[in-house]
């Protein structure tokens, strides 16, 4: 693991200035509620939400063990209407979360019951259907920026996620909670494990590119990314979580082939990632 590895994904090691307040927090999370489609009286029932959520995804401490890491993201919920469902009003929404490196999630079947002023806790003895699926995806796009750091390292989070899965699937909020859980085994089954550990080389191989050059490393990484990335795609063509990483890098990828003596690493990108073919040719090898 490159401890000293700096900007390189979007997790960003805080300064012992801060630490003070990192204690308390590992995400730094920019929240939008979208209500446009809803009428007044529905919104002003909505109108502390984003605030609540915001307070709740960047006050919340998601991990003992990565205190001293901020993960910056990008929050997004758009409530598309309002049902009643017995004494309670139902919100079907779209949910979206990104980060810089390319953990990226659009679910367009959510829906949660929400009372004005209802408190939001991060230790809960029940299923909350919109705290417990922002945590889902909370844990989803730590998972993938601790593989990153560390081979597989994001393991305890996608278990975490995985966990709230199935209490999703028995909760009375079921709706889409079958794709989640497909979702999370999905990018850690036996096929997929090679894409995580594509990940944790793709950035170590950038480390060596931006920080402390050297072509020899660089080499080694780039031909273990594109090892890797082949086996994904040999097995699992059309896989989700391949598409995911090849759209959220495929324009600084090249950077890892600079240094190579051919261009058989750009051959195979070419043939895993065919729909980004125009870029990979134009990256130049032999510097």
């Amino acid at each position: 693991m490159t401890v000293f590895r700096i900007a390189l994904s979007t997790f960003i090691f805080a300064f012992a200035a801060l630490s003070s307040n990192v204690s308390a927090q590992v995400l730094a999370c920019k929240v939008t509620v979208q209500m446009e489609h809803l009428q007044s009286r529905d919104r002003d029932d909505l109108s502390g939400l984003q605030r609540q959520l915001a307070d709740y995804l960047n006050n919340t401490k998601w991990s003992d063990e990565n205190s001293d890491i901020v993960l910056n993201c990008n929050v997004q919920l758009i409530i598309k209407t309002v049902t009643n469902r017995g004494s309670e009003k139902v919100y079907p929404s779209e949910f979206l979360i990104s980060s810089q490196s390319g953990e990226n999630y659009y679910d367009r079947s959510c829906e949660f019951a929400y009372q004005p002023g209802q408190p939001f806790e991060s230790f809960r003895t029940s299923f909350d259907p919109l705290l417990d699926l922002v945590d889902y995806y909370v844990y989803m796009v730590m998972g993938g920026e601790m593989d990153t750091y560390e081979l597989n390292g994001g393991t305890p989070f996608f278990n975490k996620a995985q966990n709230i899965a199935n209490q999703g699937q028995l909760s009375n909020y079921a709706t889409g909670w079958t794709k989640r859980l497909e979702e999370v085994i999905l990018n850690t089954d036996g096929d997929h494990i090679p894409l995580r550990e594509a990940k944790f080389y793709y950035y170590e191989g950038l480390y060596y590119v931006e920080n402390e050059p050297n072509p020899q490393y660089v080499r080694r990484f780039a031909q273990a990314v594109v090892e890797r990335l082949a086996r994904v795609h040999n097995k699992r063509p059309n896989s989700a979580a391949l598409k995911r990483f090849m759209d959220a890098h495929f324009q600084e990828i090249c950077q890892l082939f600079q240094f190579d003596k051919n261009r058989d690493n750009i051959n195979q990108m070419i043939n895993i990632d065919a729909r980004h073919r125009d870029v990979y040719e134009q990256c130049a090898v032999g510097s």
